[in-house]
Protein backbone atom coordinates (compact mmCIF):
# COMPACT_ATOMS: atom_id res chain seq x y z
CA UNK A 1 0.00 0.00 0.00
CA UNK A 2 1.21 3.51 -0.80
CA UNK A 3 -0.06 7.01 -0.18
CA UNK A 4 0.39 9.40 -3.10
CA UNK A 5 -1.16 12.19 -5.16
CA UNK A 6 -1.64 12.87 -8.85
CA UNK A 7 1.00 15.59 -8.60
CA UNK A 8 3.54 13.16 -7.10
CA UNK A 9 2.79 10.61 -9.83
CA UNK A 10 3.80 13.12 -12.53
CA UNK A 11 7.42 13.15 -11.30
CA UNK A 12 9.56 10.04 -11.79
CA UNK A 13 11.42 10.83 -8.54
CA UNK A 14 8.28 10.88 -6.39
CA UNK A 15 5.91 8.45 -8.10
CA UNK A 16 4.90 5.46 -6.02
CA UNK A 17 2.27 3.55 -8.01
CA UNK A 18 4.68 2.07 -10.58
CA UNK A 19 7.11 0.83 -7.90
CA UNK A 20 4.17 -0.61 -5.92
CA UNK A 21 3.13 -2.70 -8.94
CA UNK A 22 6.73 -3.75 -9.67
CA UNK A 23 7.16 -4.97 -6.11
CA UNK A 24 3.77 -6.73 -6.09
CA UNK A 25 4.24 -8.46 -9.46
CA UNK A 26 7.81 -9.44 -8.62
CA UNK A 27 6.85 -11.61 -5.69
CA UNK A 28 6.98 -15.30 -6.62
CA UNK A 29 4.63 -16.28 -3.80
CA UNK A 30 1.99 -14.00 -5.26
CA UNK A 31 2.48 -15.10 -8.87
CA UNK A 32 2.28 -18.78 -7.93
CA UNK A 33 -0.80 -18.53 -5.70
CA UNK A 34 -3.19 -16.15 -7.42
CA UNK A 35 -5.91 -17.60 -9.60
CA UNK A 36 -8.33 -14.69 -9.33
CA UNK A 37 -8.06 -11.33 -11.09
CA UNK A 38 -5.60 -8.80 -9.70
CA UNK A 39 -6.93 -5.49 -8.40
CA UNK A 40 -5.53 -2.02 -7.91
CA UNK A 41 -7.68 -0.13 -5.41
CA UNK A 42 -7.71 3.65 -4.99
CA UNK A 43 -9.30 4.78 -1.74
CA UNK A 44 -9.10 7.04 1.30
CA UNK A 45 -9.20 10.14 -0.88
CA UNK A 46 -8.19 13.29 0.97
CA UNK A 47 -10.50 15.40 -1.20
CA UNK A 48 -10.66 15.22 -4.99
CA UNK A 49 -8.10 14.76 -7.78
CA UNK A 50 -5.90 17.39 -6.11
CA UNK A 51 -5.54 15.57 -2.78
CA UNK A 52 -3.69 12.51 -1.60
CA UNK A 53 -5.11 8.99 -1.83
CA UNK A 54 -4.08 5.43 -0.98
CA UNK A 55 -3.36 2.69 -3.52
CA UNK A 56 -3.34 -1.02 -2.80
CA UNK A 57 -2.39 -3.85 -5.18
CA UNK A 58 -3.99 -7.19 -4.40
CA UNK A 59 -6.44 -9.95 -5.16
CA UNK A 60 -9.68 -11.34 -3.77
CA UNK A 61 -8.85 -13.70 -0.94
CA UNK A 62 -10.60 -15.28 2.00
CA UNK A 63 -9.50 -13.98 5.37
CA UNK A 64 -7.63 -16.48 7.55
CA UNK A 65 -5.66 -16.22 10.76
CA UNK A 66 -2.43 -16.76 8.83
CA UNK A 67 -3.22 -13.66 6.80
CA UNK A 68 -4.09 -11.76 9.96
CA UNK A 69 -0.64 -12.55 11.35
CA UNK A 70 1.16 -11.52 8.15
CA UNK A 71 2.17 -7.87 8.48
CA UNK A 72 2.79 -7.64 4.73
CA UNK A 73 -0.88 -8.16 3.91
CA UNK A 74 -3.56 -5.49 4.13
CA UNK A 75 -7.28 -6.17 3.88
CA UNK A 76 -9.64 -3.83 2.05
CA UNK A 77 -13.36 -4.05 1.42
CA UNK A 78 -14.47 -2.16 -1.67
CA UNK A 79 -17.23 0.33 -0.99
CA UNK A 80 -20.64 -0.40 -2.45
CA UNK A 81 -22.27 2.14 -4.70
CA UNK A 82 -22.53 3.18 -8.32
CA UNK A 83 -19.52 2.70 -10.58
CA UNK A 84 -18.79 3.42 -14.24
CA UNK A 85 -16.63 0.85 -16.02
CA UNK A 86 -13.95 1.78 -18.53
CA UNK A 87 -12.20 -1.06 -20.41
CA UNK A 88 -9.01 -1.52 -22.42
CA UNK A 89 -7.01 -4.31 -24.00
CA UNK A 90 -3.33 -3.96 -24.76
CA UNK A 91 0.17 -4.25 -23.40
CA UNK A 92 0.52 -3.20 -19.77
CA UNK A 93 1.21 -0.73 -18.32
CA UNK A 94 0.68 1.39 -21.47
CA UNK A 95 -2.95 0.25 -21.87
CA UNK A 96 -3.97 1.16 -18.31
CA UNK A 97 -2.16 4.51 -18.52
CA UNK A 98 -4.07 5.34 -21.74
CA UNK A 99 -7.31 4.21 -20.11
CA UNK A 100 -6.78 6.54 -17.14
CA UNK A 101 -6.36 9.34 -19.68
CA UNK A 102 -9.77 8.42 -21.12
CA UNK A 103 -11.27 8.44 -17.62
CA UNK A 104 -9.91 11.96 -16.97
CA UNK A 105 -11.19 13.14 -20.36
CA UNK A 106 -14.66 11.67 -19.72
CA UNK A 107 -15.10 13.41 -16.37
CA UNK A 108 -13.74 16.74 -17.63
CA UNK A 109 -16.31 16.96 -20.45
CA UNK A 110 -18.90 19.73 -20.02
CA UNK A 111 -21.77 17.36 -20.86
CA UNK A 112 -20.72 14.60 -18.42
CA UNK A 113 -23.77 13.64 -16.36
CA UNK A 114 -21.73 12.07 -13.55
CA UNK A 115 -19.13 13.28 -11.11
CA UNK A 116 -16.61 11.18 -9.27
CA UNK A 117 -17.53 10.34 -5.70
CA UNK A 118 -13.89 9.96 -4.56
CA UNK A 119 -14.83 7.06 -2.31
CA UNK A 120 -13.28 3.99 -3.90
CA UNK A 121 -12.10 3.35 -7.46
CA UNK A 122 -10.42 0.19 -8.67
CA UNK A 123 -8.69 -1.51 -11.56
CA UNK A 124 -9.41 -5.16 -12.36
CA UNK A 125 -6.80 -7.06 -14.38
CA UNK A 126 -8.54 -10.23 -15.56
CA UNK A 127 -5.79 -11.15 -18.04
CA UNK A 128 -2.27 -10.08 -18.97
CA UNK A 129 -3.64 -7.69 -21.59
CA UNK A 130 -7.06 -6.70 -20.25
CA UNK A 131 -8.06 -4.13 -17.65
CA UNK A 132 -11.30 -2.60 -16.41
CA UNK A 133 -11.30 0.59 -14.34
CA UNK A 134 -14.32 1.14 -12.09
CA UNK A 135 -14.88 4.73 -10.97
CA UNK A 136 -17.25 5.51 -8.10
CA UNK A 137 -19.79 8.08 -9.30
CA UNK A 138 -22.82 10.14 -8.38
CA UNK A 139 -25.21 12.13 -10.55
CA UNK A 140 -24.43 15.83 -10.94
Amino acid sequence: MVRTSNRAEQDSHTQKIGPLWQQFMGRADIQNNISSPIYGSYYDYESDHNGEFSVLAGWVAGFTQVEADNSELTGLTLAGGDYLRFSAIGEMPAAVIRLWGQVWHYFSADNCQFERSYGTDYECYSSNEGVDIYIGVKLK
